[in-house]
């Protein structure tokens, strides 16, 4: 049983840019424009909440710069760029580009955050496919050195008096690092994943970028999620502490991450069933705000419990229930597996408590449900949204059937009897439940 996450790896990386998966790729060559018109030290905060796709989009973005630098040479680049229009190519290379990925939660351990950075800084300039390679080389041996038996001593609160007797070694270090940035260039640094650090180690990292990092030629894009960064600084510093005016002193601009748009649109050679179940699983994730991770969980516990498979095989109109079990796998489990994900005290509600309300509203409110009772009206929409949640979850043994509409006609027989079959879905560990991945299934003689 895989996990649907999608995890960024090179791989993953390159197909979702290359078929626009997620939706971003305009944006992010608004980005990279934006970069090549800067002229002076920036810090970019890109802003976005935890699960949302921030680790994908730099690491897209540094994908794009990379092959758009005439130095590098990788078997995609072909690939990449002509995703690219023509047109825009000349806009996103007016300067050449080095690009340095920095996950700072990795690093998260370490005493000092500059050692680690110019590591990860003096590593990338050894890659370097020039004539100045030995150069690059050296330059980020001398880097990190400095870092590491210098810079690395000296406390945040100190720092200044220390510079006092020491000048040099902020001279020295600023020196190193410039000799690494390409002539012509600019060198961006991605920092990655500030928001999960301990609190002393995120400030002192951006502190440090602060003091040592401020050349005309180096742009650092820091993708975390600014509330939670906020929270901890003020575990440091105070619960009434100004955590924005704080953070203000090291971002010059705040981007906001653009929603991701991982739909069924993106996928192509979907039956006409398959893309109703998936256009209404996009209804009920934008209702909720998933985050992209978010999407992902929801999707592969519809995989486990089978419904959507069942929908798209099973003949209901020949079912003793008439059209009960096809309302359950196509609007109720889905509906109730989100809910469960987001709001336990509503969900307990609706399966026994008797309030469908969200629910009603919901369902008389979607496009598929509408097509599903071929009826666009509002009201008949509403009161059939209302009879099935009323007589499946709220009246007990009621015999004979519910019909929702006469044409075509929409009906459920013995409608109690489905109540069980919702709650033995949603545990996951029923009979319903299938943990094979579709991968494997495909395979078997």
């Amino acid at each position: 049983m895989k996990k649907r996450d999608l995890e960024p790896t090179e791989e993953n990386i390159i197909d979702t840019f290359v078929k626009n998966s997620i939706g971003r790729n305009n944006s992010l060559l608004k980005l990279i424009e934006m970069l090549n018109y800067q002229d002076d030290s920036y810090s970019i905060a890109l802003d976005g909440r935890w699960g949302s796709g921030k680790t994908f989009f730099v690491k897209q973005c540094k994908l794009v710069l990379d092959c758009l630098n005439d130095e590098n040479q990788c078997t995609y680049k072909d690939q990449i760029l002509n995703v690219v229009s023509q047109d825009e190519i000349p806009k996103l290379k007016k300067i050449n580009f080095k690009t340095v990925y920095f996950d700072a939660w990795k690093n998260d351990s370490d005493l000092d955050p500059i050692v680690s950075l110019s590591k990860s800084i003096a590593t990338t300039a050894f890659s370097i496919k020039t004539k100045a390679k030995s150069l690059a080389i050296e330059a980020g041996k001398n880097l990190v050195e400095t870092a590491t038996k210098e810079i690395a001593k000296i406390d945040i609160d100190s720092i200044l008096n220390i510079f006092r007797t020491e000048e040099n070694i902020e001279a020295k270090f600023k020196k190193e690092l410039a000799s690494l940035i390409p002539e012509n260039g600019r060198l961006i640094v991605f920092i990655d994943e500030l928001d999960r650090c301990r609190p002393t180690y995120a400030i002192k990292l951006l502190e440090r970028v602060h003091h040592f990092f401020d050349n005309n030629k180096i742009t650092f894009i820091f993708s975390v999620n600014l509330y939670e960064l906020k929270n901890t600084i003020k575990k440091l510093y105070g619960p009434s502490f100004d955590g924005d005016r704080y953070l203000d002193r090291f971002f010059y601009s705040i981007i906001s991450l653009p929603d991701a748009n991982y739909t069924y649109k993106n996928i192509n050679d979907l039956s006409s069933g398959e893309k109703d179940y998936l256009e209404y699983c996009d209804e009920i994730s934008q209702k909720f705000n998933f985050s992209l991770r978010e999407q992902n969980h929801f999707l592969s516990m519809i995989d486990i419990t089978e419904v959507k498979n069942r929908f798209l095989s099973f003949n209901y109109h020949t079912d003793v229930l008439g059209n009960g079990k096809e309302i359950v796998d196509l609007f109720i489990i889905p509906y109730l597996i989100a809910l469960k994900m987001v709001d336990s005290d509503q969900f307990n509600d609706f399966v026994f408590y008797n309030d469908g309300t969200d629910f009603i509203d919901f369902l008389s409110s979607s496009k598929i449900f509408s097509k599903f009772l071929w009826d666009n009206d509002l009201n008949t929409r509403k009161k059939a949204a209302k009879e099935i949640y009323g007589f499946i979850f709220s009246r007990p043994k009621i015999e004979g059937h519910l019909e929702i509409v006469k044409k075509p006609r929409i009906y459920i027989e013995e409608p109690y009897k489905l109540k069980k079959e919702v709650n033995d879905i949603l545990s996951l560990v029923s009979n319903y439940a299938n943990y094979e991945d579709k991968d494997s299934k495909s395979t078997k003689k």
